[in-house]
C-alpha cells in the first residue's frame, strides 16, 4: 500500500490559539498582511494581471497570486483527507500548495485576504481549494479563512463546498457581506476564460454546468486577540482525475512579490499532456 506523506493532519478539535481569534472587524485594529517576499510552493504557483475572466481584487495590488492544478504533477498537496461525500467515488489527485513567509500579528491587527475560486469541473469530479492561517512554530490550524469546491448542484453550495465542516469555517462569519454573494455560472457555450487553466482554459465539463465558473473576489477578515506567529497556506486540488482544471487566485496587501513566476514552456507541455484527459472526459458518461 502507497505512504502518502502529509502535512499535520487537520483535527476537528480546535487549537488554543484559535480560541483568541474574534472573527470580523469588530476591534479597533491595525491592518496587517503576510511579508511581500517569496513564500514556497509545491505544483503551480504563479502571480498574474487582470486576465480574461479574472480582474484584479479589490485588494489594489498589480497582479495577484494564485494556484492551479493545471501544470501541476503533486499529489498529497491537500491538509485535508475527504471521502468521497457528494464529490463522488473518486478521491484527491493533482493539486498546488502555497505557503507564505512567517509573519507576526498583536492582539487587535486585522488580516484580509482576497479569494476567487476558480473551475471547470463538477459533478462527482468537485475540485476543491482551501485558505488556513496555521502556527508557524507547529503547524497547528488557527483559523480557516476559505473553501470552495466545484459542484453539479446549488450553486451557492460552491462556498464552503462541503470541504469542511461549519464549526471550523462559517462563511456568513469569516466572508464579508456573504448573504449577497453569487456563483458566476459558465457553460461549454460561454466558457470560463482564464489562462493559468492552461488546455482546460475556455472549456467547461458539460453544457449548463453550474460548477463550471467562478466564485468573483470575496473578502476574508479575521481580527486577533492575542499575539501570534503564523503562516498563510492555500491550494487547490482535482478531485477523481486530472482533467478539467481548478484554480484559487489570492490578494493581500503587498502581495506582488510573493509569488514565484511559473515556467511558461514547463506549463505548456504539461497542458498538452492532460489533452487526452479532457477528450476522454467529454465523450464519457458521468
Amino acid at each position: 500500500m502507497r505512504t502518502r506523506h502529509r502535512p499535520p493532519r487537520i483535527s476537528h478539535t480546535v487549537s488554543a490559539a484559535a480560541l483568541c481569534l474574534l472573527a470580523g472587524p469588530g476591534l479597533q485594529a491595525a491592518e496587517v498582511a503576510p511579508p511581500s517576499g517569496p513564500g514556497t510552493c509545491v505544483g503551480h504557483c504563479a502571480s498574474a494581471p487582470a486576465t480574461g475572466d479574472i480582474g484584479l481584487s479589490p485588494a489594489g495590488s498589480a497582479r495577484y497570486g494564485l494556484v492551479t492544478t493545471a501544470g501541476s504533477e503533486a499529489v498529497g498537496t491537500s491538509p485535508l483527507l475527504l471521502d468521497g461525500n457528494s464529490r463522488g467515488s473518486g478521491t484527491e489527485t493533482n493539486g498546488s500548495r502555497w505557503t507564505s513567509a512567517t509573519f507576526d500579528v498583536d492582539a487587535g491587527d486585522t488580516l484580509s485576504v482576497w479569494f476567487n475560486f476558480v473551475s471547470t469541473d463538477g459533478k462527482g469530479y468537485d475540485d476543491y481549494a482551501w485558505a488556513r492561517l496555521v502556527d508557524a512554530d507547529d503547524g497547528t490550524v488557527v483559523a480557516w479563512l476559505f473553501a470552495a469546491a466545484a459542484t453539479n448542484s446549488n450553486t451557492g453550495k460552491v462556498v464552503p463546498g462541503d470541504v469542511l465542516d461549519k464549526a471550523d469555517f462559517d462563511p456568513d462569519e469569516r466572508i464579508v457581506d456573504f448573504d449577497s454573494w453569487e456563483f458566476v455560472s459558465k457553460s461549454a457555450e460561454d466558457p470560463v476564460d482564464w489562462a493559468p487553466l492552461g488546455v482546460s482554459n475556455g472549456s467547461c465539463w458539460k453544457d449548463n454546468a453550474p460548477g463550471c465558473g467562478y466564485t468573483g473576489w470575496m473578502q476574508s477578515q479575521i481580527t486577533f486577540a492575542s499575539d501570534a506567529r503564523l503562516q498563510l497556506e492555500l491550494g487547490v486540488v482535482n478531485w477523481g482525475d486530472w482533467a478539467y482544471d481548478s484554480g484559487l487566485a489570492f490578494d493581500y496587501a503587498g502581495l506582488t512579490a510573493a509569488v514565484p513566476e511559473p515556467s511558461p514552456l514547463a506549463l505548456w507541455l504539461c497542458g498538452m499532456a492532460a489533452v487526452p484527459w479532457l477528450r476522454s472526459r467529454r465523450t464519457g458518461q458521468r
